[in-house]
């Protein structure tokens, strides 16, 4: 006789353990430090705002949606894990995990279902161990008594069809498609498997992104919407934690406080332990659902003694200021708040007005490197070369257009000129270009063909990606060929040029205090004409449903953006070059890192171009 068989016939019919996600977690779960930053057993009580969530995760729970709106640091997807072993070994039934592509799913079952299931003896019970010919234990699909547990990337339609799920877990939902494989949203496509269980549930979390087309936002605004409110230890008024009351020294986050709506008094991150334990949910909205669905919010605010920290919150929210990518990562990650898009350029005609005297290819002392953006039509290639100094202040220097056909070389040659120009600054030194980024939406090979000819220090090439959420994303290669035949692999710097426009236009829009000092970010013009400044403010964000998604869109108002784009790759070029992680020391040793050089290029004749579109007579834009 099969003693294992036996076994499992006698297990069987063991009642099944009646306990709580959370008390699952305490009893059985251990971290392991591959994926834990504090690995050991698993202990509620570290982070209590997790209870009741965990609550409505078991089974015998009627709620049936559970939806958690948050920051970074505070535990969640450890949450979510908690509940796929809980569902293993308590309630086996179909289990669908979805996270944003494949790469991640793979990743996550190895770093996190993986070893949670060899570190959990009543999982390793339950899961055989993976064999190469074993179908039912793979990266992407665990089958145990009772169930299977399979994991999917949102990006392939395949795994979110076919069999029915009764436990699902949807994580980042805001990094998901909104359309995959043209079939719609990949988060409905998931839910409408679960329909057919009288009984189940849909556990949905995620870092908010974009007012008015983050999802896990629509959803959380659909719920009870609660918040996690905590005694102060001075007065006991419950409140929940907002960091508009947390105050400090300006440059000295060490002395921050969090101050009580109720009494006023500061109180330091060190009562956290206490008043975290004795906190409560509390909804803010009457709930229509009957229990069914139930929503959380969770700022990083809330992050447990010893993570992540209100001095850690305060240095992060000090760096982000005048930096619109950096504000909007703390806004989402931090605060667990959607950012909202600007984008609403000031009118023209206040920049055309408030244009400077100095001298078109002339350079301010205070820049210290310079940068070029080209952008690439069938007719011209159109440039801004602009300098940069301290605080992402910016000077452009010269915008120029060079007439010819894109898709013969002579026009390149022209540009190659401009490759090796020298700008002499206002103290007598020579700048070159440090970096020139050109465009390849347009005439790909020939962009192609002409930076293969420069160092990748010196010219690189561009791609603009409306939906990228960093300023400059790593290069890629992609393959180049010429006459049908391959040549080798050149590197592709994609840009984020959504974000950019909207750095730009908060830029754009700020002006000098009543004492004439500029604020980081602000932009210097020379005497260009009216049509330069109708370009670089030519796009506005618009909100537009588009195949029944809602989304924002940048919407030409007046054709000519070409500067805009210029102006975007200049900045990107700046980017690559380091200028959003330069310090103090740096910056200086920047604007002197040319004085060893001063004697010789003093012996140099600057390099004239007449190819700059205010001195022809007439003008590109007629």
């Amino acid at each position: 006789m099969n003693i294992n068989l036996v076994k499992g016939f006698l297990d069987g019919l063991k009642p099944t353990e009646r306990i709580s996600v959370s008390e699952w977690a305490d009893k059985y779960r251990v971290l392991s430090s591959v994926a834990s930053a504090e690995p050991g057993r698993w202990r509620t009580s570290r982070t209590p705002y997790l209870y009741e969530p965990m609550t409505k995760l078991t089974e015998s729970d009627p709620a049936e949606e559970i939806i958690f709106m948050k920051g970074a640091q505070i535990g969640l997807t450890e949450l979510g894990i908690n509940w796929i072993g809980y569902i293993i070994h308590i309630t086996p039934a179909p289990t669908l995990i979805v996270w944003p592509t494949d790469e991640m799913a793979k990743k996550n079952s190895k770093m996190r279902i993986d070893t949670m299931i060899e570190k959990c003896e009543p999982l390793r019970e339950r899961i055989a161990p993976a064999r190469s010919r074993d179908s039912n234990n793979t990266i992407l699909q665990k089958q145990f008594p009772g169930g299977m547990l399979i994991m999917t990337g949102a990006n392939a339609g395949t795994g979110l069809r076919s069999m029915p799920i009764k436990w699902l877990f949807l994580d980042e939902v805001d990094a998901m498609p909104q359309d995959v494989e043209g079939e719609g949203s990949p988060i409905e496509l998931a839910i409408t498997r679960t329909r057919t269980f009288a009984k189940r549930k849909v556990f949905i979390c995620s870092t908010p992104t974009i007012a008015g087309e983050s999802i896990i936002e629509s959803r959380f605004l659909m719920t009870d919407q609660r918040y996690y409110n905590i005694p102060c230890p001075h007065c006991s008024h419950y409140q929940p934690l907002k960091f508009e009351n947390l105050r400090w020294t300006k440059g000295q986050p060490e002395t921050v406080l969090y101050f009580c709506e109720n009494c006023g008094a500061g109180f330091e991150e060190k009562h956290k332990p206490d008043f975290l334990s004795k906190g409560i949910w509390k909804a803010t909205v009457q709930d229509t659902s009957g229990g069914k669905r139930i929503g959380y919010h969770l700022s990083s605010l809330y992050s447990p003694y010893g993570w992540y920290s209100w001095r850690n919150i305060v240095e992060d929210f000090e760096k982000a200021q005048g930096d619109v990518p950096l504000t909007k990562t703390f806004v989402n990650t931090v605060l667990g708040q959607t950012y909202a898009e600007k984008g609403e350029a000031p009118p023209w005609e206040n920049l055309y007005n408030r244009r400077e005297s100095y001298k078109i290819g002339s350079v301010n002392r205070n820049v210290a490197f310079i940068t070029c953006g080209v952008d690439v039509q069938k007719d011209r290639l159109e440039l801004e070369i602009v300098g940069w100094a301290k605080g992402k202040i910016s000077y452009s220097i010269d915008y120029r257009v060079l007439l010819g056909d894109t898709s013969n070389m002579a026009v390149w040659d022209e540009l190659g000129k401009v490759v090796n120009e020298q700008f002499e600054r206002e103290d007598n030194l020579l700048l070159p270009i440090r970096l020139m980024a050109v465009d390849t939406g347009y005439n790909t090979s020939n962009v192609y063909d002409f930076c293969r000819k420069y160092s990748h220090t010196q010219v690189i090439p561009v791609k603009g990606k409306d939906t990228q959420s960093v300023i400059v994303a790593p290069p890629r290669a992609v393959d180049t060929s010429k006459s049908g035949k391959k040549i080798g692999q050149l590197k592709v710097w994609n840009v984020g040029v959504s974000i950019l426009k909207s750095e730009l236009y908060g830029w754009l829009n700020l002006e000098k205090d009543e004492n004439g000092k500029e604020p980081n970010g602000y932009c210097h013009f020379p005497q260009y004409e009216n049509n330069y400044f109708r370009g670089i403010t030519a796009e506005q964000l618009e909100f537009k449903v588009v195949k029944g998604f809602r989304k924002y869109q940048w919407v030409k108002k007046y054709e000519r953006n070409e500067p805009l784009d210029c102006r975007n790759y200049a900045r990107a070029a700046a980017s690559v070059i380091g200028i959003d992680r330069f310090n103090e020391r740096q910056w200086n040793e920047l604007l002197n890192s040319y004085e060893a050089r001063k004697q010789i290029q003093s012996q140099q004749t600057v390099r004239k171009n007449n190819n700059s579109m205010w001195d022809r007579h007439g003008s590109i834009w007629d």
